[in-house]
């Protein structure tokens, strides 16, 4: 997080400090095009408890399941870069797989089955996550900007277990729309070879919270292609009572990503 915050820092404090420059029409900050694929496989921890889709839910992704990452789907990149605003539109998701006998006793309960406490349960999570971001330029140079993010992130979590014998089973769905506002900042260097961003948002409304934290880099070898390694970290903590009345939900993902980026 200090990381983050002195990275966001340095792009904020690049920006201001070129504010008293002279004014150069022919040097600005040049737009560009980026597209590519990217992988992030995050860890996940949360818990359900409550009422989900009319039915009981009351589980522990990890002290009741024992989620661990099993696989990731390569997902989609897509931005803008441009003086005055940018967007941004990413997809992707992650497999989790859990394989552990019922500790709690009060049991596990998914989608109104519950699962006693000593049965040996095989669970199934998948979480895609969407997001759109725009971004309004309040300072931009040729080298450096900062910007003001507007969009939304959605996480959907499919959710399935099963005992061992096959018994007791049951799913669900949880969908997570969540608005995103917050700053971000970026800078460019080496005439383009490399290019770097960190961004941070913060979300409160009756009492549910959400933040989200990234930085991102990227190195281009040539002017047209270039790699790309990213962190990102987005906790969500909605209590039973403020946004759904009858379901508290934690979640937390967080981990380093890396992609292949064409630019145009």
């Amino acid at each position: 997080m200090r990381v983050l915050l002195m990275a966001l820092f340095l792009s904020a404090t690049t920006a201001f400090a070129q504010l008293g420059a002279p004014y150069q029409p022919a040097a600005g900050f040049q737009s560009t095009w980026t597209m590519g694929v990217q992988s992030y496989g995050p860890t996940l921890t949360g818990h359900f408890i409550g009422t989900q889709n009319g039915q009981p839910i009351a589980v522990d992704l990890t002290s009741d399941l024992g989620l661990a990452r099993d696989k990731v789907t390569p997902g989609l990149f897509f931005d803008y870069e441009g003086s005055s605003f940018g967007f941004q539109v990413s997809t992707g998701s992650a497999d989790y797989r859990g394989n552990q006998v019922v500790g709690n006793s009060n049991g596990v309960t998914l989608n109104g089955t519950t699962y006693p406490v000593g049965t040996q349960v095989l669970s199934h999570v998948k979480l895609a996550s969407t997001e759109g971001t725009w971004t309004i330029k309040l300072i931009s140079e040729s080298d450096a900007w900062l910007g003001l993010d507007l969009g939304a992130q959605v996480w959907t979590v499919d959710l399935d277990a099963a005992d061992v014998t096959g018994v007791l089973s049951a799913s669900t769905e949880v969908k997570a729309p969540i608005p995103q506002i917050g700053l971000s900042g970026g800078t460019r260097g080496y005439n383009g070879a490399f290019e770097s961003k960190a961004y941070i948002h913060y979300l409160g409304y009756k009492g549910a919270k959400y933040t989200l934290y990234g930085v991102d880099l990227r190195v281009f070898p040539v002017s047209w292609f270039g790699l790309r390694a990213f962190y990102e970290a987005g906790k969500l903590n909605v209590p039973s009572g403020s946004i759904k009345d009858d379901l508290e939900v934690q979640l937390e993902r967080k981990g380093l990503g890396l992609g292949a980026v064409v630019r145009f």
